[in-house]
């Protein structure tokens, strides 16, 4: 294997749940890293369809530290979504890593071993905070239709 850089705690996935286990490790002093795949913090929002709005109120979208602003009750499109998640990683100033898409995760002499597309890292804990439903999948009975 070669010499992998050591980091206490990595994160994979920088949407909201991976934002918010940043903030929260962060607040208490824990070293961590989120890698997330896309360029810029909220690409997996700006990517969605152009009409999408959340289903829950301003008020309920904010994530741990940093309420969502403005008015509480209108229903938010997804750019607004992305541009908050953006400005949240900012507003804590937490460590990510764009662009760095994770292909491997190994348990290795009582550690975890995270390969990513630059480098290799090992790490005390992960954090999976990632979903796959970014890609369509397409029920096999939809070609008749």
């Amino acid at each position: 294997m070669e010499r992998a850089e050591h980091i206490e705690t990595i994160i994979i996935g920088g949407g909201q749940a991976g934002l918010a286990v940043g903030y929260e490790l962060k607040k208490r002093g824990v070293e961590a890293v989120i890698l997330d795949d896309q360029p810029r913090t909220g690409d997996s929002w700006r990517k969605r369809w152009d009409s999408l709005r959340l289903f829950t109120p301003a008020r309920l979208d904010g994530l741990p530290g940093l309420p969502f602003p403005g008015d509480g009750g209108r229903y938010i499109s997804k750019d607004e979504m992305a541009d908050y998640l953006e400005s949240y990683a900012k507003h804590h100033e937490l460590a990510i890593s764009h662009g760095e898409r994770v292909e491997r995760l190994a348990r290795l002499e009582g550690r975890f071993v995270v390969s990513t597309s630059r480098r290799v890292i090992q790490a005390d804990n992960v954090v999976v905070a990632m979903a796959n439903y970014q890609e369509p999948k397409i029920p096999d009975v939809a070609a008749g239709l």
